[in-house]
C-alpha cells in the first residue's frame, strides 16, 4: 500500500517496524502529529534501529493544527 501526501499538511499516520533484527519488528506505532513537508520522502524512523519504517495508513488532520 502506497500512502499520497499533500504538501504541507498536518496528518495522522500509523507506521510498521519491518527491520528483522530489530527488537520493534512486526510492531506499529501510531504518531500524530505527522507534518508531510513538501508532500515528498515522508517517512517515520525507528528509534531503536533508525531504519526507516513503513506507513500503512495516513489520515489527514481536520481541523489542521494552528501553528503559534
Amino acid at each position: 500500500m502506497s500512502v499520497t501526501f499533500e504538501p504541507a499538511l498536518w496528518y495522522s499516520v500509523t507506521a510498521q517496524d519491518d527491520n528483522e533484527a530489530c527488537a520493534n519488528f512486526g510492531k506499529t506505532f501510531d504518531v500524530n502529529p505527522f507534518y508531510s513537508n513538501a508532500g515528498t520522502n515522508c517517512y517515520v524512523q525507528c528509534g531503536l534501529c533508525k531504519h526507516n519504517m513503513t506507513i500503512t495508513s495516513a489520515t489527514l488532520l481536520d481541523p489542521q493544527p494552528e501553528l503559534s
